[in-house]
């Protein structure tokens, strides 16, 4: 397996990263799933079915961190599943698409971990998925100070999933994580959740943390 060294950009900002990464996706002729770097829309959906399966749902609000173009929320409508939807990105083109959807939703284009707008305890579940994919150089800062962010806005649920390290098909642009890991970091923080469950199998690349506050 390769060793996942530092990106090229590596000087450069977060959001420079992740711009670099979306900006030619967004500009390319892809469905959402390929403008979001995921695989197939199957993947897409058995991510989202990893936290919808785990998580009661129905009537809640929720904080889409990353939510990309919204379709975290057009599969939970696909499902029936009835919800107070907030999605957030940094990349204002992610926003402005979401919002050309016309989707009933709110969607803001701001960094919550550099101003962050909501209040302590503002939504019942609190959901990010790939934010932690990309090599950014200090992933594991990263995810440490979105775990503190995310605990002060949930109510119940924190739920992310994460790159596995055992994937047969890393790459360097990437960031991976063990379970065992993610578990350590979570326990050394001072935002304990009562349960931590972790999902695999689903995919062979990618694992789900639910955190029950």
């Amino acid at each position: 397996m390769k060793t996942i060294m530092n990106p090229p950009g590596v000087h450069m900002s977060k959001t420079e990263i992740i711009r670099s990464y979306y900006d030619p996706k967004l500009d390319a002729d892809l469905p959402d799933f390929g403008k979001l770097g995921w695989e197939s829309a199957e993947a897409q959906e058995l991510r989202f079915a990893a936290f919808v399966d785990n998580a009661d749902l129905e009537g809640k609000s929720i904080l889409d961190v990353g939510c990309g173009l919204g379709n975290l929320l057009e599969y939970l409508t696909a499902r029936n599943i009835n919800t107070r939807y907030t999605g957030v990105d940094i990349l204002p083109r992610m926003i402005d698409c979401a919002r050309d959807k016309k989707i009933c939703a709110e969607f803001h284009c701001v960094d919550i971990f550099r101003e962050n707008p909501f209040g302590e305890k503002s939504f019942d579940a609190v959901y990010a998925s790939g934010i932690f994919n990309l090599n950014l150089g200090n992933n594991h800062d990263f995810f440490l100070e979105a775990l503190c962010r995310f605990s002060h806005i949930a109510r119940e649920v924190i739920a992310f999933n994460l790159l596995d390290h055992r994937s047969p098909n890393k790459e360097n642009e990437y960031f991976y994580f063990s379970a065992s890991e993610i578990v350590d970091l979570i326990e050394s923080t001072s935002c304990k959740p009562k349960k931590v469950q972790i999902i695999e199998q689903y995919l062979q690349n990618d694992f789900t943390v639910i955190c029950k506050l």
